[in-house]
């Protein structure tokens, strides 16, 4: 009888046969040396799926020819993949803009890469995906459409005209019906995309956190707890994010104001880049300054602030587009051993975390303060960063979703299947 091959040798088989796998990752919306959203949820996974197997590359777009050349050496140098940046951004957010860029990005690649073997383009907006879907064309490759939100609704939700929303929405569904492969962040999301597409072939795969990058950090924990001037005691709830109007920045500092009031051990930390901002809202709540920190820091920072936290808020309006929506801090929260409070209707999380044991689903018709101190005060309080910790590991790291990838970035019917 032959010898089977030995796991160690099934995996180099595996990874070889994977490296016939080319992704580009074509995402030219926003400028590669200012958008954390490009660093956590792609060249984050692009780099991730080159250790394992995948041969990614990455195109984008920057303002200037200076800058493109420094965003071309940071992504090769901190994420190891080759990169295409070109200097067409327009400073002027806005569709048109946009659909500029992607063209423009769009003609420079098609010459760059016609003679590279390129299997699959990856797009992440229905902008992205209309130039992505031609490139793949051009290149005979697969196209990607990740759909990542249901952007007309969010465009209602910001009160833009109803043109632009129906233009968006019909722009939305089109390219769902067309890409080859479609993926999504969250069940509700599939659910949905299923009805008015009639595609039944979707994989899901939440907004994944790195763990590499987001962890829990014993060290930086003391460090920033001792800067902060907290004692061991203190209770340091965190919200980590923006300031718009769908974030709920308003609501969120009047509750964590009511709690810190309630029970002086516990203090406020507020992360952003909006740092005036919240300030600012601060002062306008009459939050007591010595109860509240505000920290802009890079996105590789983020991690350790988190560890300095016992608790993580997340607050949306019950509306369809939260309702399909998979928030990246939610699992860097967790990641870094914070259990969730968080408000309904928020993708799959608002059920998921409570039945987990990791998060507390805020009823908002009762007495909010009340409810944040109550979980506080449960007996199993400190034992809940490891339960977070080992929930996000398993659900929510790149990792553990490793299967999904291989299957939306498997090679064309007939030219193979990657074993899972």
């Amino acid at each position: 009888m032959k010898n089977r091959p030995s796991a160690e040798l099934l995996e180099k088989m595996i990874i070889e046969k994977m490296i016939s796998t080319d992704i580009l990752f074509f995402v030219p919306e926003w400028p590669v040396l200012d958008s954390p959203i490009l660093h956590a949820q792609v060249l984050s996974v692009a780099s991730f799926l080159n250790q394992h197997g995948f041969a990614c590359r990455f195109a984008g777009a920057e303002t200037s020819p200076s800058r493109a050349r420094e965003a071309v050496a940071m992504i090769e140098k901190d994420y190891r993949i080759q990169a295409h940046v070109v200097p067409v951004l327009s400073p002027n957010a806005g569709a048109a803009s946009l659909w500029w860029a992607c063209l423009k990005v769009y003609h420079h690649l098609r010459t760059d890469l016609s003679q590279t073997p390129i299997t699959h383009v990856y797009a992440r907006s229905f902008i992205g995906s209309i130039w992505a879907r031609r490139l793949a064309r051009n290149l005979n490759a697969l196209s990607i459409f990740d759909v990542r939100a249901i952007i007309s609704q969010e465009q209602r939700l910001e009160q833009r005209s109803c043109l632009k929303s129906w233009v968006s929405s019909y722009l939305e569904l089109h390219e769902s019906r067309r890409a080859d492969r479609l993926s999504t962040v969250s069940e509700n999301l599939r659910t949905l995309l299923t009805r008015e597409s009639a595609r039944k072939d979707i994989t899901v795969i939440p907004s994944c956190f790195n763990e590499d990058s987001f962890y829990f950090d014993p060290a930086a924990r003391k460090n920033i707890r001792i800067g902060l001037g907290l004692t061991d005691d203190t209770i340091l709830l965190c919200y980590s994010g923006g300031t718009s109007t769908w974030q709920r920045i308003g609501d969120i500092i009047s509750l964590l104001k009511e709690v810190c009031a309630s029970d002086t051990r516990c203090k406020a930390l507020f992360l952003t880049t909006n740092q005036d901002e919240v300030a600012r809202r601060l002062v306008q709540a009459q939050f007591p300054s010595d109860q509240a920190f505000v920290r802009r820091c890079s996105h590789k920072e983020v991690t350790r602030y988190l560890s300095a936290a016992d608790l993580g808020l997340i607050m949306r309006h019950d509306i369809p587009v939260n309702n399909v929506a998979s928030p990246v801090k939610v699992g860097e929260y967790l990641a870094c051993g914070l259990p969730v409070i968080l408000t309904r209707g928020i993708g799959d999380y608002s059920t998921l975390l409570p039945a987990e044991g990791v998060g507390l689903l805020l009823d908002e018709t009762a007495h909010l303060a009340g409810q944040v101190l109550q979980f506080i005060y449960r007996q199993n309080f400190s034992t809940l960063r490891s339960t977070a910790i080992r929930f996000a590991q398993s659900r929510l790291t790149m990792s553990a979703n490793l299967a999904q990838y291989r299957s939306l970035y498997a090679p064309r019917e007939g030219a193979g299947r990657l074993p899972c």
